[in-house]
């Protein structure tokens, strides 16, 4: 079995979906139970047991990204939303009125059932993105963006969206390079980018704050929201959405995540994420959930703050730096 060292740092979000989301597209592409670990608390790096070697890894995450650049890839499906072309599985776009928002959904669930099942990944990531929720309210009030992801960060001056305004940019970005220059970046060898341009600070899509990114691991890190959820639940008068990882409002709040010793499959990594005891020791009301996370190999929790800019038409949003709570003894 390979053991990969991963570049990245405990304090930061984007790192450890980056991990997480080579482990998810690793499994897609056949290895067997890849696992992830944390080395040490006071120097981290993450690490992926049961992995593939450098090359094949990079091949897999070429081979992944191309899949999404292909014309019936639900990446690549638009609609119509007031006379222009929206990606059809953004969570967050324009908003809708009847019939469009009928024709919408229509339309998306049409391409969720051409999805084969053994396409798994991909219907794991479109369920954690969430989707425009039209049946969501505020006192009246249509609220459909809280439908969506809290962890979809993607900033929507000029109408952009996540989906074809990044998501379809990276695919195609990732499938277009050499598998030597995806392992480098993967391997955190370089920080490699085919957009020189200032707006390449945003290709972490808030998972950390703007800055540099190597864009094979930010497509890694996109797809890591796969392991999270988003739940709807009914607080009269409100109907809300809220979302695994995340405590507090809807566009601030802070994200957190586990911090594990022990090297875990993805399908336990989920069910902690899902967890109510991860959620309680984040926000520091442990009514005995510590207990069960060092049952699990989590040694700590890392909570990562959201930060949101002023600009009130298209304000941008991403998680900061962490800090570690550590699971007590």
């Amino acid at each position: 079995m390979t053991t990969l060292q991963l570049p990245g740092e405990i304090n930061t979000a984007f790192d450890h979906l980056a991990a997480y989301g080579l482990a998810a597209i690793l499994e897609r592409s056949g290895a067997a139970s890849p696992r992830i670990a944390w080395n040490d608390y006071l120097d981290s790096n993450p690490r992926l047991e049961r992995a593939l070697p450098w090359e094949q890894a990079a091949r897999a995450v070429k081979a992944h990204a191309d899949s999404a650049t292909q014309p019936d890839s639900w990446v690549q499906q638009n609609a119509d939303n007031g006379g222009r072309p929206t990606a059809l599985f953004s969570p967050r776009v324009k908003t809708m009125r009847e019939p469009e928002i009928s024709q919408w959904y229509g339309l998306r669930y049409a391409a969720i059932d051409r999805i084969e099942p053994e396409q798994r990944l991909d219907l794991e990531f479109i369920g954690a993105l969430g989707e425009p929720a039209y049946w969501t309210a505020d006192r009246g009030d249509s609220r459909p963006d809280h439908g969506a992801s809290r962890w979809e960060m993607k900033a929507r001056n000029r109408g952009e969206e996540f989906v074809g305004n990044r998501l379809r940019l990276l695919a195609g970005s990732v499938a277009q390079r050499d598998v030597e220059t995806i392992a480098r970046g993967l391997r955190g060898d370089g920080i490699f980018s085919e957009d020189a341009s200032p707006s390449a600070d945003r290709t972490p899509t808030g998972l950390m704050a703007p800055g540099p990114a190597d864009k094979a691991r930010a497509w890694c890190a996109l797809w890591g929201l796969s392991l999270t959820a988003v739940a709807h639940r009914s607080q009269s008068p409100i109907t809300l959405s809220g979302t695994a990882g995340h405590f507090g409002s809807y566009l601030r709040g802070s994200f957190y995540l586990p911090v594990m010793a022990v090297p875990l499959p993805l399908t336990r990594l989920r069910s902690i994420l899902y967890s109510d005891q991860l959620r309680q020791a984040a926000m520091v009301e442990d009514r005995g959930a510590s207990a069960w996370l060092r049952e699990q190999g989590v040694f700590a929790v890392a909570v990562f703050p959201v930060f949101r800019s002023s600009n009130e038409s298209a304000p941008e949003r991403w998680a900061q730096r962490g800090n570690l709570i550590m699971v007590g003894s």
